[in-house]
């Protein structure tokens, strides 16, 4: 019987995985990354996953005539893992930029809802000055 020693290539793949420090998630559902709201709602997104950060900021994104835009809707404390965003819906845009009509609920005009959309850019601050970040979007609806 004859015993003999055979050894492998390490696998580099793993090393080079980028791993997030923080798995931020939304409404308690890892595959929650869109909702519609109604324009004159509150708008109330709970944050979790997010126990390292000290932090979650939060800024909202949309396009008027073509032209990008951003609202920062503030910086949420983090409690127990946690930080909840309640705003109004209406909030998610600058004044300046006109006030929110809200998509059609029949949905027939299909640049209603893609005028109507706004992406929450979610940035959760960690302790050694790094930020996990991550997407949702609201679409406002009539």
């Amino acid at each position: 019987m004859a015993l003999s020693l055979a050894s492998c290539k390490k696998d580099d793949v793993l090393d080079e995985m980028i791993v997030p420090k923080t798995s931020i998630t939304f409404n308690d559902n890892i595959e929650t990354i869109t909702a519609d709201y109604n324009r004159n709602s509150t708008l109330t997104l709970k944050i979790s996953g997010v126990s390292a950060a000290s932090n979650v900021q939060v800024t909202s994104t949309y396009s008027v005539s073509g032209t990008a835009k951003a609202k920062d809707l503030g910086t949420l404390p983090v409690a127990d893992g946690v930080a909840t965003l309640s705003v109004p819906a209406n909030a998610l845009r600058n004044t300046a930029d006109g006030a929110v009509v809200g998509a059609t609920a029949t949905g027939t005009n299909a640049m209603s809802r893609a005028n109507n959309t706004y992406v929450l850019q979610v940035n959760a601050l960690l302790p050694d000055g790094t930020s996990e970040r991550r997407l949702f979007t609201a679409v406002l609806t009539q």
